[in-house]
């Protein structure tokens, strides 16, 4: 008896030490960005956001910060994966209309598609979606080289 509860720490533990090696893996991974040019007002959480261009940096899969190109305006937002990542999956974000307002709703990433946690779509609701354009990582090149 003291034997297989013994064994059975020690399965408990080993996967939290792997969990915990993998969570950290992937926090030590940089942010993936991509950029946005909403052509529309949009609200996200009950704030309104003009039109122009943006970017969404994905800090975790769950996690990402919208910028305005200007800096002057960002939203932290919080997401509930829908789906799993796909093989070709078409970057975008998806707005739904209601009353006249478009809100921000959904992201279909590289990590799969999200839904925001602060927007419940209604079967009501039109869609409309706005490409997102991923950025890719640049080397900066070493001091004196030609």
């Amino acid at each position: 008896m003291h034997l297989q509860r013994h064994s059975a720490f020690t399965r408990i533990a080993g996967w939290g030490l792997m969990l915990l090696f993998c969570g950290l893996a992937c926090a030590q991974e940089q942010a993936r960005s991509a950029t946005a040019n909403i052509p529309f007002d949009f609200y996200v959480s009950g704030t309104r956001m003009p039109a122009g261009e943006y970017t969404l940096e994905v800090v975790a899969p769950t996690f990402v910060t919208l910028r305005s190109q200007d800096g002057k305006q960002q939203q932290s937002l919080y997401f509930l994966q829908i789906a799993v990542p796909g093989k070709k999956i078409e970057n975008k974000i998806i707005f739904n209309l209601r009353d006249g307002k478009y809100y921000f709703s959904q992201v279909w990433s590289w990590y799969g598609k999200a839904q925001l946690t602060s927007f419940t779509p209604k079967a009501s609701d039109q869609t409309k979606d706005v490409p997102l354009t991923p950025v890719e990582k640049t080397m900066a090149k070493p001091a004196g080289s030609l």
